[in-house]
């Protein structure tokens, strides 16, 4: 793995990009829609072990990071949009670290934690930083720390992650799928289940949809500020 420069603060686009992102997004998910209908792509089953938590030690220290952070609600999104991506990767043949995408997707969200809401810029490159500097300190390659970073701060951009590596891209698909039901059809429904009843989401829009307006609110020219701004936070499902 060579390293990666590492991503800006991505800041608010304008409406007009803002839009053309969204149009691009929903015509690729509309292509991968039909390649399935007409076979010239197919899902593969998922067991369990494709979307097991990595129990390494870079694991359970980004977990215990996490945990100092984050609030028991955000905690599960971290947990569960491991599972969504590992679980799109198994489903569509994609070769994933799940070592490096989990650690991604427990420290997705650092920028949101009460400790860093506040702090300067949009917050997915806040969080990026953070977890940057964490993997640096636990002994990651530059390499690795370079790909959790662009992960992270990558994770909302919509349109433009999609072409991404599948440690990117997926973090993306997968806190989608969590928060707005992206891509959800390629999950059996058993298979959701299980997530679920491992890492409930009961009240998860209740909670977390006043992070979001808070970051929208208070640094009206960050990245998510856009997303808010044309009614990101009506499109928060209640259940999936």
């Amino acid at each position: 793995m060579s390293p990666a420069a590492l991503v800006a603060d991505p800041g608010r686009p304008d409406n007009v990009r803002l839009a053309s992102r969204f149009v691009r997004s929903e015509l690729r998910a509309a292509m991968r829609r039909l390649s399935r209908t007409l076979g010239l792509s197919k899902l593969h089953d998922a067991l369990p072990a494709d979307w097991t938590v990595p129990d390494s030690a870079f694991a359970l220290q980004a977990v215990q990071a996490a945990t100092a952070l984050c609030p028991d609600f955000m905690l599960r999104h971290c947990y569960r949009s491991y599972c969504f991506g590992a679980i799109l990767a198994a489903r569509n043949d994609v070769s994933l670290n799940r070592e490096v995408f989990f650690v991604a997707a427990m420290l997705h969200d650092l920028g949101l934690s009460d400790t860093h809401a506040d702090d300067p810029g949009s917050f997915e490159w806040v969080g990026a930083k953070l977890a940057h500097s964490f993997c640096l300190g636990a002994g990651a390659s530059d390499a690795t720390a370079a790909l959790i970073h662009n992960a992270i701060a990558l994770h909302t951009s919509v349109g433009i992650v999609e072409r991404q590596v599948p440690e990117v891209a997926l973090l993306h698909y997968a806190t989608g799928m969590d928060l707005f039901g992206m891509r959800l059809e390629e999950i059996p429904r058993r298979t959701l289940d299980q997530v679920l009843e491992a890492y409930p989401r009961t009240g998860f829009k209740a909670d977390f949809s006043p992070c979001l307006a808070h970051q929208a609110n208070t640094k009206p020219q960050s990245n998510i500020a856009g997303a808010v701004g044309v009614g990101l936070l009506d499109r928060l499902q209640e259940n999936l």
